[in-house]
C-alpha cells in the first residue's frame, strides 16, 4: 500500500503532538483533523501557547509555575500562608490536587520527579540541592512527603529522611488510604484531604 503524505506543517504538527502525554500516531492525527476544522481555535492556542512560553516560566522557592516579572510564584509570595510546614510533591500537578483538596496551609516544594536509577533519574536531576538549602534558611517545623506510593516514591522518600537525620523538625507522610502505585493527580480530593489531615510520621 502507498504510504500517504501529509503537507509538510501538518506532519511537522501532528509529530508535535505526539510528543504529548497519553498521545499516540492515531490520537494525533485526531487533534490535527479537528484543529484544521476550527481555524479560530488554532489561532488562539497558537497566540496561548506563545504567550506562555514568553511569560510564564519556574518559581526558583517551590517549583510552581510563575509570571516571569515577578519573583515568586503567588503561593510562595501569599503572606497569609504562614503554616511552617513544607509539602515536597513529585510534579506540579501533585501541587495542584493538594490545593484543590483546600485543606493546607504552608508551602510547596516540587521535586521534579522521583529517584529512579533504571530511567537514569538521580539526586541531581531532582530539586534537592534547593530543598536543603530551604530548611536550612526557614524555619519550618515539618517535611510532608506527598511523593505518592510507586516503589521509586518510597525510595526517594527514604533517601529524603535519611538525608534529614540530623535536622530537627518532623518528617511525616500521608496516611493510608491512596492505592499503591497511584499519582496524587488521580486521587479525590476528599481522600487527599483526609490522607493529608491524619498525616504520620515517617518511619524509616
Amino acid at each position: 500500500m502507498e504510504r500517504l503524505f501529509f503537507p509538510k506543517p501538518i506532519e511537522a504538527l501532528r509529530e508535535v503532538l505526539k510528543k504529548l502525554p497519553g498521545i499516540g500516531p492515531r490520537s494525533a492525527l485526531r487533534l490535527v483533523q479537528y484543529l484544521m476544522r476550527q481555524p479560530s481555535l488554532m489561532g488562539t492556542l497558537s497566540t496561548a501557547l506563545s504567550q506562555v512560553a514568553k511569560e510564564v516560566d519556574t518559581c526558583p522557592e517551590c517549583g510552581f509555575w510563575k509570571e516571569k516579572n515577578q519573583p515568586l510564584c503567588p503561593i510562595c509570595a501569599d503572606p497569609r500562608r504562614d503554616e511552617p510546614v513544607l509539602c515536597v510533591v513529585r510534579e506540579v500537578t501533585d501541587l495542584i490536587a493538594i490545593e484543590q483538596a483546600g485543606i493546607f496551609r504552608g508551602h510547596y516544594h516540587v521535586l521534579g520527579g522521583v529517584l529512579d536509577p533504571l530511567s537514569g533519574i538521580g539526586e541531581k536531576d531532582l530539586r534537592l540541592e534547593t530543598l536543603w538549602r530551604r530548611l536550612r534558611q526557614n524555619t519550618y517545623q515539618e517535611v510532608i512527603l506527598a511523593l505518592g506510593t510507586s516503589p521509586e516514591a518510597e525510595t526517594t522518600a527514604y533517601y529524603i529522611v535519611r538525608s534529614l537525620s540530623d535536622w530537627n523538625g518532623k518528617v511525616t507522610r500521608l496516611s493510608s488510604g491512596i492505592p499503591v502505585g497511584t499519582d496524587l493527580a488521580y486521587v479525590d480530593a476528599l481522600t487527599l484531604a483526609r490522607c493529608l489531615r491524619d498525616r504520620q510520621s515517617f518511619q524509616v
